[in-house]
């Protein structure tokens, strides 16, 4: 398969809609943008934090370290400095699951161990969380309409809105450390948005973690499906849609000329249309293997995928659009005759 080559370099750029803190301040609250990358030690500080009776930073800060709280993906534990553990008390204070003196507001993570993985009970209080909170429901409009006439409505969105009415979106980095560019559409652009403030940079990244942790948006690098004259790496996400079954060989039909049809961009063809998670995807098309006689498969091994890549996030990268069977990937689906 041949990748197709897109041209960004010249696309008029247009600003995103988002309120400035002003403005926050006056509909919302000020200071409003979070950096809570780690789910669980949110959770776990407002567990300590509901269970101490001196309810300071110092103190929760000693507790926290205390018992260990482990932040996500942490080899090495490393101790909560007193800012790390108000940030996340702040951001429990805007989430509206605490009081600004740090007593509770919301009685949630009832049974839920410290440093345990997030529960279903946990998800679900956190989803409400990411549906509410108004900077990540400005970030959700985006998928939606990025006019400024439709930003100034955002308030009135639901998390059905997002899941119903919303289109992929797709990101990258151009000339920055974080992501601040996005596409609407990956294939015939026209408009490049952008986004000039590094905490909202940073935020976007926040946002990105939160939406995969909870299962409510999915990221695919699409590093291997299109490439940018700029050579810029290119991320689509989205909101996911429940699965439902469909036919594959009438959509492989329709969409290639070909029988030998390459896993990945299969995959990027049915999330953009239908917006289904790429695990659902995977899932759906090993039951179309397993039990559709008019279509068979290739398979290749994982070396030939990730050739020398050693991080865990570039290792899943390199596999994530590939079904794995039996210890091997399959890399081609072929439509018999």
């Amino acid at each position: 398969m041949n990748k197709f080559t897109l041209d960004i370099n010249a696309l008029p750029k247009k600003n995103l809609p988002i309120l400035t803190d002003d403005e926050a301040g006056e509909r919302f609250c000020k200071w409003s943008f979070v950096n809570i990358y780690s789910l669980t030690a949110l959770r776990d500080i407002y567990i300590i934090t509901k269970d101490v009776e001196n309810k300071t930073v110092r103190f929760i800060t000693a507790k926290a370290n205390e018992v260990k709280i482990k932040k996500d993906s942490e080899k090495v534990l490393q101790p909560f400095t007193e800012r790390q553990v108000l940030e996340n008390l702040n951001a429990l204070v805007k989430f509206g699951l605490l009081n600004c003196d740090y007593s509770i507001k919301k009685r949630c993570f009832e049974d839920s161990p410290i440093n345990s993985d997030l529960s279903e009970s946990d998800k679900k209080t956190l989803e409400d969380v990411f549906f509410n909170y108004f900077r990540f429901r400005e970030l959700s409009s985006w998928f939606i309409d990025t006019s400024p006439n439709f930003h100034n409505k955002f308030e009135e969105l639901h998390k059905q809105d997002f899941v119903e009415k919303s289109n992929p979106l797709y990101f990258y980095s151009d000339k920055c450390r974080f992501n601040n560019s996005f596409l609407r559409n990956v294939q015939a652009p026209i408009i490049k948005y952008f986004i000039e403030n590094d905490i909202l940079m940073r935020f976007w990244d926040v946002y990105i973690k939160w939406g995969t942790t909870l299962n409510i948006i999915d990221k695919l690098n699409l590093s291997r499906i299109c490439e940018p004259i700029n050579k810029k790496e290119i991320s689509m996400t989205y909101f996911i849609k429940e699965f439902k079954p469909f036919d594959l060989k009438e959509f492989i039909s329709s969409n290639f000329d070909v029988r030998n049809i390459w896993i990945p961009e299969l995959i990027f063809m049915i999330a953009r249309k239908y917006r289904f998670s790429v695990n659902d995807i995977k899932k759906f098309i090993i039951y179309q293997i397993e039990h559709n006689d008019e279509i068979t498969f290739e398979r290749t091994s994982e070396i030939f995928l990730i050739k020398g890549k050693t991080s865990s996030k570039n290792i899943k990268d390199a596999t994530y659009l590939y079904p794995l069977v039996d210890d091997f990937y399959i890399s081609n689906l072929i439509v018999r005759k």
